[in-house]
């Protein structure tokens, strides 16, 4: 059975190409058509220019493939072991994801492709066109029931139609529930398939999984406005498409399955946080990347829970805070600078018994000045944000009884 887990492979496709600056919604544009004829009629006639002529029609094909963009994609449930089997992004926008669960059993198909609804057909045939022969690639689709799906169609403010489908035969038949969404120039799919002779255990889960998916305006994701995203900020699609590969990699390697950008040192490139979802401690489970000379490079990565370790990070402030020690305790705080982190302050204790030896910075210092030290410096920082397995977790150092410590509050989800 699948398990609920924060954010999943879908969700990455999403921040990534929220960070591609394209433009369009998934609708289609007011036309400039009109406005264009009425100012043609206003001019005399007059053969235009080569040059005049040939950047004319340039700005025709940019409006053109402008609108062709779509900037939608469907968020679904998340799940935790979540193997990628098809993982495809294409330049306007259409992708394509598929991902097997744990178990083996379920195949999760998510994808938008263009709009080929041809006139005069009906949105429901069409619906069923659309999951034989674009969603079904094996031509095999044998589609069994297909009916309006008023909940997602207004969750999603577009026609919506829940199909069921079969695919292969004999042995090999496989079950398969989605949902068909058309907007004026995309479909996109979003569903569950199993083997036929699980389906019925897990028919239920699927209907009430597909009853929360939710669209994500690529425009506004990871905190981008639409303005922002029309501004075609080139260098942040080049960002998106580097660490794309990384987040594969991270995935594939099974090192780290959850993931979201933050902008830690409030510079022009986005930094990458990541984690395993699992918890394993038998491999770095919590990193940050960030990118320098076009390349992804790591600039933390540590065992969280293991020797006390852990990953803090503050906002916009540009300080990250890695902990843990095999004996003691050893606090370091770090800025961002090219591609690395330089220290900036580092605390030690030799060890947690009444001997231990106390140092801020290399000098040696006593135990309550020790902590002070600690909350004099990490105060100017508050709040951090730590990176771990179970979420993001709001942390602050406390100062209590001539001792300090760092103390987890509210935490969110790796999800945008």
């Amino acid at each position: 059975m699948m398990k609920r887990k924060f954010s999943n492979l879908a969700v990455i496709l999403c921040v990534a190409l929220a960070f591609s600056g394209m433009t369009g919604c998934g609708k289609s544009p007011e036309s400039a058509a009109p406005e264009q004829a009425a100012e043609a009629a206003e001019e005399p006639e007059e053969m235009a220019e080569p040059a005049a002529a040939e950047e004319q029609a340039g700005e025709a094909d940019e409006e053109t493939e402008e609108a062709a963009i779509n900037m939608l994609a469907i968020k679904g449930p998340s799940f935790t072991g979540l193997s990628n089997l098809t993982m495809e992004n294409n330049e306007n926008g259409t992708y394509i994801y598929e991902d097997m669960t744990e178990d083996g059993l379920t195949v999760i198909k998510n994808m938008c492709a263009d709009n080929s609804q041809s006139d005069g057909e009906s949105p429901e045939a069409y619906a069923e066109t659309f999951v034989s022969t674009v969603v079904d690639e094996t031509g095999s689709a044998n589609v069994t029931e297909t009916k309006s799906d008023e909940g997602v169609s207004a969750a999603l403010t577009y026609p919506a139609y829940r199909v069921s489908w079969e695919s292969g035969a004999n042995e090999d038949t496989r079950q398969h529930l989605g949902v068909v969404v058309l907007t004026d120039n995309f479909t996109f799919y979003y569903g569950f398939g199993c083997p036929i002779d699980y389906y019925e255990e897990n028919s239920s889960l699927y209907e009430s999984e597909l009853d929360g998916i939710s669209f994500i305006d690529l425009s506004e994701a990871g905190g981008e406005s639409a303005e922002t995203a029309e501004s075609g900020d080139e260098d942040e699609g080049k960002y998106a498409d580097i660490y794309m590969d990384k987040m594969s990699e991270l995935q594939s390697e099974g090192l780290a399955d959850q993931f979201i950008f933050v902008n830690i040192d409030e510079d022009e490139i986005p930094e990458l946080i990541a984690s395993d979802s699992a918890g394993s401690f038998d491999h770095e489970n919590a990193f940050i990347f960030t990118v320098y000379n076009d390349e992804v490079v790591q600039l933390a990565a540590v065992t969280a829970g293991v020797d006390g370790g852990s990953l803090d990070y503050a906002e916009g402030k540009n300080l990250i805070h890695i902990s843990g020690a095999a004996a003691g305790m050893r606090d370091v705080f770090s800025k961002i600078s090219d591609g690395k982190l330089e220290e900036v302050f580092t605390a030690e204790a030799t060890s947690m018994d009444e001997d231990a030896e106390y140092s801020v910075n290399g000098s040696t210092v006593k135990e309550n000045e020790y902590y002070e030290e600690i909350n004099k410096f990490a105060g100017d920082y508050a709040p951090f944000t730590r990176i771990a397995y179970d979420g993001l977790y709001e942390v602050n150092y406390k100062l209590e009884d001539g001792t300090g410590s760092f103390e987890q509050g509210e935490s969110k989800e790796y999800s945008l």
